[in-house]
This record gives C-alpha cells, sequence and structure tokens, in this order.
C-alpha cells in the first residue's frame, strides 16, 4: 500500500494525480529557491537584517531537498527489485544529483568545512532539476548518438588551433611578443577561431595579418559544424519521438490492429497536429463525420446517447468515420488544453485506394468488433 503510494506521488506521468504534481512543484521550488539563495550569498551583506531568516530559509529548502532523496530511496527499498532498485537509483544520474544536492553541503555544516563548498555544491543542486526538465533528457540523447561526430568536430578543431598556431609563431616569433612560443600563439588562435577577437594579441606583420584575417573567416565554418551536428541531431531525435508516440497510437485502434508495421507507418506519415483550447467543441453530434482523432494531451468530454465520458491522453474518437459517410453520434469537447492528431477521411481514401487489401483487412476487422459488441449487448 506504502509503496504504491509512494509510486503515484513520484509518478511524472501528466495524467499522475494531483498530489504527484504538487510535489513536482514543490521540490522544484525548493531546489530554485535554494540555489537562488546561493547565488545570492556571494555578494557581501545583501541580505543585512534577514540573515538570520535566510539561513533559516535555506536549511528549510535543504532539508526538503534531503527528504526527497530519502521517500525516492524508501520508494526503491519497497519495491518488487529491492536491493537492486536501490542500487540503481542510487548510482543512476538523477540519483547522483539528488544526492549531490544536498549532501556536501550537510557535510559541510556537520564537519565546519570553507563557506565555499557550500557556495560550490548549492549551485550544482540545481541539476537536480534535469529530472524534470524533457529539453536536458533530449540534450542527452543526442549527444549520446552524435558522440562519434561530435568526437571529429572536435579533433578538427584541436587540429586547426594547433596548425594555425603554429604557422602564425612561424611568421610572427620575431616581431610579436604575445606569439613568442606555439602555446602563446594558441590564445590567439582560439580566440580568433572562436570569433571572439579580444584584440589582446593581434598579427602585427602584413603576412600574419593575411593569415589572421583567413583563420577568422575559417573560425565561422569551425563553430558551424559541432552546431549543425546537434541541430540535425535534435530534429531527428524529436522526428524519432514523435513517430514512435504517433505510431502506438495508431496501432492501438482495432481497425488497424492487423496492419503490418509497414502500413501502420504510412498511415501515421498522414496525421496532422491540432491543437484544442480548454471549452474549444470538436465535434457535434448530427455533424458530418470526415475525420479520427488521436488524444496526444489534454482530456475531451464526450457526450451522447450512450452517456457521458472522459477521454485521456492515448484514446481516440470518431473512427467510424473513416469507412462510413454517415453523421456524428456523439458530441466531443475539450475539457482542457489538448493535442490532438487528425486522420483526415479524405486523406485515408486515397491511402486505401492504392491498396485494396488493407481496406479490406481493415472493414473486416470492424466488422468482428461491431459484430461482437451486438452479441454482448444481446
Amino acid at each position: 500500500m506504502v509503496a504504491q503510494w509512494l509510486e503515484t506521488l513520484l509518478s511524472r506521468d501528466p495524467l499522475a494525480p494531483r498530489r504527484a504534481k504538487f510535489y513536482r512543484w514543490f521540490i522544484m521550488l525548493a531546489v530554485v529557491a535554494f540555489t537562488g539563495e546561493t547565488v545570492l550569498d556571494t555578494v557581501p551583506g545583501i541580505f543585512g537584517a534577514w540573515e538570520s531568516v535566510v539561513i533559516l530559509a535555506d536549511r528549510l529548502f535543504l532539508t526538503v531537498v534531503a527528504v526527497d532523496f530519502f521517500v525516492r530511496l524508501t520508494a526503491a527499498w519497497l519495491s518488487s527489485a529491492r536491493w537492486q532498485a536501490v542500487v540503481g537509483y542510487v548510482f543512476s544520474p538523477f540519483g547522483l544529483f539528488d544526492l549531490i544536492a544536498f549532501a556536501p553541503v550537510a557535510l559541510s555544516d556537520l564537519l565546519g568545512w570553507p563557506h565555499d563548498v557550500d557556495t560550490a555544491f548549492g549551485i550544482l543542486a540545481f541539476l537536480k532539476l534535469a529530472r524534470y526538465s524533457p529539453a536536458l533528457e533530449t540534450l542527452g540523447a543526442v549527444l549520446l548518438s552524435e558522440w562519434r561526430p561530435l568526437l571529429s568536430a572536435m579533433f578538427i578543431m584541436a587540429l586547426l588551433v594547433l596548425f594555425t598556431s603554429t604557422v602564425l609563431y612561424f611568421v610572427e616569433r620575431d616581431l610579436n611578443p604575445g606569439m613568442i612560443s606555439i602555446p602563446h600563439a594558441m590564445w590567439w588562435s582560439v580566440v580568433t577561431l572562436a570569433t571572439l577577437g579580444y584584440g589582446d594579441v593581434v598579427p602585427l606583420s602584413a603576412l600574419g595579418k593575411v593569415l589572421g584575417a583567413f583563420v577568422g573567416v575559417l573560425g565561422l565554418g569551425m563553430f558551424a559544424l559541432p552546431a549543425s551536428i546537434l541541430a540535425s541531431g535534435f530534429t531527428e531525435e524529436m522526428r524519432r519521438r514523435n513517430f514512435v508516440n504517433t505510431w502506438h497510437l495508431v496501432a492501438k485502434v482495432p481497425f488497424f490492429a492487423k496492419l503490418q508495421a509497414a502500413q501502420i507507418a504510412q498511415l501515421a506519415a498522414l496525421l496532422k497536429m491540432q491543437r484544442i483550447i480548454s471549452g474549444e467543441v470538436l465535434m457535434r453530434e448530427g455533424d458530418d463525420a470526415d475525420c479520427m482523432y488521436f488524444l496526444i494531451s489534454g482530456q475531451v468530454q464526450v457526450s451522447g446517447p450512450a452517456g457521458t465520458f472522459v477521454l485521456k491522453a492515448g484514446d481516440f474518437f470518431g473512427e467510424i468515420a473513416l469507412l462510413q459517410h454517415c453523421q456524428r453520434t456523439a458530441t466531443v469537447s475539450a475539457l482542457t488544453r489538448c493535442q490532438v492528431l487528425v486522420l483526415d477521411a479524405r486523406d485515408f481514401q486515397q491511402f486505401t485506394d492504392k491498396s485494396p487489401e488493407i481496406l479490406a483487412t481493415i472493414r473486416a476487422t470492424a466488422q468482428a468488433r461491431l459484430s461482437q459488441g451486438e452479441e454482448q449487448t444481446s
């Protein structure tokens, strides 16, 4: 019972209970406040007469962060895996972030370590928010998948820095005190290739200036290379995630259950994203049926002869429109902001016109489903 309650409390599902959302926001607020206090504490005398209150609040936020770690540790211990789950959590990236967020600061207070320890690890506590940031999770996935191209780009950068600094060393070493050695020239090379141009070290000879101009232009391409790798990696990762989610939504529809994976992928490509505001009506009873919907996020209310009920993320509705030119039998309105994928009946018809056997499979599945429903109601 306790294990199940903790599991729901720590859930990151968008449809998790309200207590899970409150707990999530409470922890995020505590981490932000704790990190913010650490940053402001580096300004001498900023808190003034309120310093004792701020210190008390700081320790309160630190306690909240520590309690969250032990709550997650308890949830792992109460799971079926027990020791395996505990070790897996503690040594996972998120578990290490949770531990770093409070343990070093707490030990520093107990053992009287220098205040700089509190400052350094107080800033690192911000890493705890990575758990609640899909963007950071996506970035991690992109870095893991693109590490070989990025490593190649870093090698090219290092090669350019070494090559350009060596050339400028031979050209400028007798004229320029800033390039009396290759390590000295490397500073100019890095700054120029990065297009920062501090101006503290510049070529003095005519040939050096020509080479410097070439290196400056070369720097534009040097940093465009890893940027393009990351951009394409992000695009590919988002496309992959969207495709996987869409594929699973389509595969859940009974009409499409017997289709092959390639056919489901073709259907998924026909879906169009649509955003719905709270209170908007997606379809009304009696309207002509011209599309079906897949609910990605949010909740909608269905009202019809069969009663009133709520659909959540992952559900679908309006599928009869793909097979029959009929009227809607229910009214569907958005209870919250929603994202839906729309499959237009005309697009579906064009898809099945190219593959009549697919339409036959879908009709057979639909007929079997309808016959089974009639048997259950009789």
